[in-house]
């Protein structure tokens, strides 16, 4: 009998079984393998299963998150909303309260968002979450304050909170710096301080934010959502008013800035710890390391900061022959001079994934320059074989994607790009381990790669539809078209929705906007925030045919007397879900759009009910 198993072979077993049904159905055999798979089944499948999720505890409930939203990724199965600020909106420090959020006017363009965001535990339960989300519009910062669970604790009066479609208590705040103006004072960078930060300044009503602008300022301000408070700025961090081009803090413990001033230099700062009880004067900090990374007056410029570990910061610039430069952070600052540089050339790399971007007809003998936009790590697991910030992407102006590893000697290890669109990478952002979303410089393109090697993933829903011998035998293998996971997201709607309070002046040029910005809260989320021109698009990758989906997302359903799901109300009760068209990267690249909420016929197999041929 499987129940008189030593517990190493058990969970061997377990970790054979290659769907969240088939644990479920071990532990309904009998009572010891019930106990065994509440114990130690759930969490044994999630971490085999999905090894990059960094959860601790809840094993039953992540397993059911993970499965549906891994199924729904697959599936392309999501709903995308704009968002903006609505019923309740306090305008802070003084607290302020406004019914209507105003975009910034004045400008011949749009705003273009600069986004972060993050999620915390609140309760004892899986979906017991707080989600932060940050976004700049022009000088202004905009927040939403989301908590998520069946236990909300009771609304206290005053804070001006809802709830929304999904039963999500939901607060806006804004914050405009005094004197900041529109085009002069706009934000170029934006960092919320989360995890370890927050672990040390605990204040759980405080949102604590840096921010850069043009006009050189960088600050570091507490936002206290709960009590009027005029001593928001924290800190002012000295830049001889030179412009801020990016901003990133080190990963593990938050207490170091690095930003880029003046497209050339760097500069390093102690980020000091938040005094609840502050003085009324500001505190200014000195750059405790400063580097003139590029000379100036030579046309090239940094265009991103990132720490790829606590000790590895990473610079994207160009036009360059060697646009990513990696430097050593220590006690003392950053090293002299980088310790890699690597290059965007084809031909300096020999792996089997090769791209050749020249022509042997071609003279090489001139080193080709070009510019490297985003560049962020590949998310660190214990399972992983290499050291945290050890293997990043960049997204290039080529419009490839390169793998970078510390270890090789070759600039970059693999490479992802889109066969139909060639335009810069602006923005990435990583889904997991397994997934990597990339933001195109036009057409309102999100771009979406499945990171995992071929036949190498581990879970995948087809599972479910295979006989039991078939899944006891192997673990999931994809068996799709070549490049049916790889696939182009458009942001422009096909309901012929207006875009909230867009003026005349934008309204084409939004329309063929660049994704300046992605942002996910974190690897269990299955929430994606885009930045485009004058607007933030949210993606919930959730099927509005689920009967049992994601737990965030499960009390808002609405049902009828016979338990049946009434889909328009629980998904779209507002009629503001956007519907997007998509291209896949296979060799018929063909086009597919989205039906509205309801209306659907789940002609295509595989895909998510919403989907139909044609634009």
């Amino acid at each position: 009998m499987l129940q008189e198993l030593p517990f190493e072979l058990l969970s061997q077993v377990v970790a054979l079984l290659p769907t969240a049904q088939s644990v479920h159905h071990l532990s309904l055999c009998n009572h010891a393998l019930h106990r065994f798979i509440e114990d130690e089944g759930w969490k044994i499948f999630v971490q085999t299963q999905f090894p990059s999720l960094p959860a601790r505890d809840y094993w039953r409930e992540a397993a059911q998150s993970m499965t549906t939203l891994s199924r729904n990724y697959d599936r392309k199965a999501f709903l995308a909303r704009y968002v903006e600020p609505s019923n309740f909106v306090v305008s802070l420090p003084d607290r302020d309260l406004k019914t209507e959020w105003r975009k910034p006017r004045g400008q011949t363009m749009g705003y273009q968002p600069v986004i972060d965001s993050y999620e915390e535990s609140i309760g004892s339960t899986w979906d017991a979450r707080k989600q932060v989300l940050a976004w700049s519009a022009g000088s202004e910062l905009v927040l939403r304050v989301k908590e998520m669970g069946k236990s909300l604790a009771p609304e206290r009066r005053g804070t001006y909170s809802y709830l929304d479609h999904h039963g999500h208590r939901t607060r806006w705040f804004t914050y405009k710096p005094p004197k900041a103006m529109e085009g002069r004072d706009d934000i170029t960078c934006m960092k919320l301080l989360s995890g370890p930060y927050r672990a040390e300044n605990p204040s759980g009503t405080t949102e604590h934010v840096i921010h850069g602008t043009a006009s050189g300022k960088l600050h570091l301000s507490h936002l206290e959502l709960d009590r009027s408070s005029y001593n928001t700025l924290g800190s002012v961090f000295e830049t001889n008013r030179r412009h801020v081009r990016s901003a990133d803090v080190s990963p593990r413990d938050q207490q170091v800035l690095a930003a880029c001033l003046a497209d050339t230099s760097m500069v390093l700062y102690k980020v000091p710890e938040y005094l609840y009880s502050a003085p009324e004067d500001h505190q200014s900090i000195s750059p405790y390391c400063e580097r003139s990374v590029l000379e100036a007056g030579k046309g090239y410029r940094i265009w991103s900061t990132k720490f790829l570990s606590d000790n590895l910061l990473a610079i994207g610039l160009g036009p360059s022959a060697k646009p990513v430069h990696i430097y050593q952070v220590g006690v003392d600052g950053l090293s002299k001079d980088p310790i890699r540089e690597f290059s965007m050339e084809a031909d300096t790399w020999n792996g089997d994934d090769r791209i050749d971007m020249a022509s042997p007809s071609v003279d090489t003998s001139k080193e080709k320059t070009t510019s490297v936009y985003p560049v962020i790590p590949l998310p660190w697991s214990s399972t992983a074989g290499h050291a945290p910030g050890e293997v990043f992407l960049s997204g290039c102006y080529d419009g490839i994607i390169r793998v970078h590893d510390m270890r090789s000697k070759s600039d970059h290890v693999s490479t992802y790009f889109d066969p139909a669109d060639d335009g810069a990478i602006y923005s990435l952002q990583t889904l997991g381990r397994e997934r990597l979303a990339a933001g195109s410089s036009r057409h309102s393109i999100i771009k979406f790669f499945d990171l995992r090697v071929a036949g190498g993933r581990v879970y995948h829903y087809t599972d479910l539809e295979r006989s039991s011998s078939d899944r006891m035998q192997s673990l999931s293998i994809s068996t799709s078209e070549p490049g049916q996971s790889d696939w182009n997201l458009f942001l422009n709607p096909r309901n012929q929705m207006q875009q909230p309070q867009r003026w005349q002046r934008s309204a084409n040029r939004a329309t063929e906007s660049p994704v300046y910005s992605l942002s996910s809260p974190s690897p269990s989320s299955p929430s994606l925030f885009a930045g485009v021109e004058n607007n933030i698009v949210e993606i919930n990758f959730v099927s509005m045919l689920d009967k049992h989906p994601d737990p965030i997302f499960a009390r808002g359903l609405v049902r009828d007397a016979r338990g049946n799901i009434n889909v328009a109300r629980s998904w779209n009760p507002k009629g503001d879900v956007l519907n997007f068209a998509m291209v896949e990267h296979t060799k018929t690249m063909r086009l597919r759009s989205q039906a509205g909420v309801g209306r659907y016929t789940g002609a295509l197999a595989g895909y998510d009910e919403r989907w139909r041929d044609g634009g």
